[in-house]
Order: structure tokens, then C-alpha cells, then sequence
């Protein structure tokens, strides 16, 4: 039985998921999450087979949250359900190794073969999804997760000691991680990453 995780702040559209999926006919067993944290929490402890994972949650919106799991869980399937149908966002999705996108105004046949074609481990895109290179989901994708987590605190504002006291570690070991995240995203200064990162949003 296939364990599934979905990511998602809008009970609606968890219940749409549910309900796709249970069209699918193939068994498995659902878990609901609303937030981010809840959502990061949940797929460490169960290691699901597949997360289904809206890039727009009051805790973390957009692309960085997705980078974040795939640096922390590789191991873990995620399609993507978002609002969003912009071609830049869904092939930075392709590009950080996502096994698919699932635009949310998806009808119910489209949404249900999606799904059944992510649950065969087959990857499932829209057709008008833009081929270009996405250079900065490469580099976004070099990052160790201790280094995202740096980031999203640079992009938070915090100093190196406040970086240091939240993730207990040495303000050394921040400098470290800071210059290395630099050298890696080819940027030079806190307000480039951070701008960086509120590029990763999705607009509402």
C-alpha cells in the first residue's frame, strides 16, 4: 500500500486529491498536512512514497520549500499542485527533480491520470512546459540542506550569531556555510540571497 503524503492549506483541494485518488484504484493510505513545518515533519517520519506538495503554504511560499525537501528527502517522489501555470516555475520544478506538476484547474480525468502516472513512477508535465535551462535551480540544487536552511535565514535577515543560535552551531561554521552557499549561487553579498530566495515565491 502506496503511503501519500498531501501538502496542502486548502482542505477543498485536499479533499479533491483524496478523492482523485481514490479513483485511481490503486491502494493506499493518505496523510493531510496545512503547513510546511507540519508537512517537512511528516515526510521525515513516514517516508512516503509519494508527497503531493502545494508550492503556496502560509509558512513557506514558492520554490524554496520544494528545494528544501528535495535537498533533505532525495529519496522521496514529489509532484507538485499549484495554482501557478507559469513555464518558468513548472520547468524549475522539472529541473529540481520533481517526478511532476499538476496545474490545480486540472479536471478530474486529467488530475486522476496525473496522479496514476506519478504512482507508476513515470514523470507527468504539462505539454506547454517551457524546455529552456534553469541554471539557478541547478545551483539551488548543490546546496546541502544545512546550507538552504542558511540560506532562508540570510533571506530572513538573521546575523551570523543569530544563524549560529538557531541552528546550534558555531558562528565559524556559519561564516563557512555562508561563503560556500556564495561561491555556489555565483552571488556576493546577503541582500543577493535574499532576493534570491524571494524570487522563489509564487505570486498570489
Amino acid at each position: 500500500m502506496y503511503q501519500i503524503i498531501i501538502a496542502d492549506d486548502h482542505p477543498l483541494f485536499r479533499r479533491a486529491l483524496t478523492e482523485a485518488l481514490a479513483e485511481t484504484n490503486v491502494p493506499h493510505f493518505v496523510t493531510e498536512c496545512e503547513t510546511f513545518e507540519e508537512t517537512f515533519d511528516a515526510v521525515g517520519r513516514l517516508n512516503p512514497d509519494l508527497l503531493l506538495l502545494d508550492l503556496k503554504m502560509p509558512d513557506q511560499g514558492g520554490l524554496f520549500g520544494l528545494m528544501q525537501i528535495r535537498a533533505e528527502f532525495p529519496q522521496v517522489a514529489v509532484a507538485v499542485v499549484s495554482a501557478s501555470e507559469d513555464t518558468h516555475i513548472i520547468h524549475t520544478v522539472q529541473q529540481s527533480g520533481a517526478l511532476g506538476f499538476i496545474p490545480k484547474s486540472s479536471k478530474i480525468d486529467a488530475l486522476v491520470n496525473a496522479l496514476k502516472t506519478v504512482l507508476d513512477g513515470n514523470l507527468s508535465f504539462p505539454d506547454h512546459a517551457d524546455t529552456g535551462d534553469s541554471e539557478m535551480a541547478r545551483k539551488l540544487a548543490s546546496l546541502t540542506p544545512q546550507q538552504l536552511r542558511v540560506l532562508q535565514l540570510i533571506a530572513d535577515g538573521a546575523l551570523n550569531k543569530q544563524i549560529g543560535y538557531t541552528l546550534d552551531i558555531k558562528e565559524t561554521t556559519v561564516k563557512s556555510h555562508i561563503s560556500d552557499i556564495f561561491r555556489k549561487l555565483d552571488i556576493y553579498n546577503r541582500t543577493q540571497a535574499a532576493l534570491l530566495v524571494q524570487q522563489l515565491d509564487i505570486p498570489d
